[in-house]
């Protein structure tokens, strides 16, 4: 299997297709199998793509080695984007993201936008706690400031419901959550909830709670560097994504020529509840910023 190995971490990743790179990332407790399972890297490698599905330093089949920190905060796991283009000798490459992933994606355009084709953000926002308030046009114009009330974090409030695999059956028979909230509307419930329990399983609940405990600590959506962003960029969510709407507007009115795409009926797992429309969407962009 395809590994890189760093000090502190075993990080794996899967490539499939020629072409010009993807490097793919995924949310909190998925994997890179969100972009395989169902489908969507396949399907960018048909198209001509060399596709880069990377599992997160403590998800999937990406372990820590205990020595010492895991560097499970947003700039180290942005910096394995880089680490994995050096490891395969690759100068520029696309980014293709989900959710945390994204998060960490959207860091790494910030500070590195200069190495990137392009940053295909998916169900994300910019700050690792995301919330409605600080997405609000009033603050565009202010330096952030965190306020003296204490906010709640979704991430960490929802921890049970995304890590625990039994959870799963409870969620389906309610309203899912605002993270599978729109799988039992689904055409294919039965297909999306199966993609979800296989995509989840290959993650260890253990090392997958310690991240989210380092990870999800800034509420600041770090607008005057999402100014500063000058690589083309793709904004993509479901409709009813209800986390990320709001910080995908702000994205869209700061981020310069950004792209927004809200993909009508759907939800936070774009990828799982309608893949042959989410592609579409990828490889429309793709060739508008780049037409073969």
């Amino acid at each position: 299997m395809p590994y890189l190995t760093l000090e502190n971490a075993k990080l794996f990743f899967d490539v499939v297709g020629e072409g010009e790179p993807i490097i793919t990332t995924h949310g909190v407790a998925e994997n890179g199998s969100y972009w395989s399972r169902t489908g969507v890297s396949e399907r960018l490698a048909a198209a001509g793509y060399q596709v880069i599905d990377t599992d997160m330093r403590g998800h999937g089949r990406s372990v820590p080695l205990g020595n010492g920190d895991s560097g499970y905060d947003v700039a180290t796991v942005a910096d394995d984007f880089a680490r994995i283009a050096d490891h395969l000798g690759l100068d520029r490459f696309h980014l293709l993201t989900h959710a945390t992933g994204g998060m960490a994606g959207l860091h790494y355009a910030c500070h590195h936008g200069e190495r990137l084709l392009s940053l295909m953000s998916t169900d994300s926002g910019s700050a690792t706690i995301p919330t409605d308030e600080f997405a609000d046009e009033m603050f565009e114009s202010h330096a952030f400031e965190l306020r003296s009330v204490p906010l709640s974090n979704p991430m960490a409030d929802n921890r049970e419901s995304m890590l625990v695999l039994e959870t799963l059956k409870r969620a389906r028979a309610s309203s899912g959550g605002p993270f599978l909230n729109r799988l039992n509307a689904n055409p294919e419930p039965d297909r999306c909830w199966a993609e979800t329990a296989d995509i989840l399983a290959t993650s260890t609940s253990f090392h997958v709670a310690d991240f989210m405990r380092h990870f999800y600590t800034n509420p600041d959506p770090k607008i005057a560097l999402l100014r500063q962003i000058d690589c083309p960029v793709l904004l993509l969510l479901g409709e009813h994504d209800v986390m990320f709407v709001k910080p995908n507007e702000l994205m869209a009115r700061v981020i310069p020529n950004a792209k927004h795409v809200v993909m009508p009926g759907l939800g936070h797992m774009t990828a799982i509840e309608d893949p042959e429309g989410l592609t579409r969407e990828l490889l429309s962009f793709l060739r508008e910023i780049h037409p073969k």
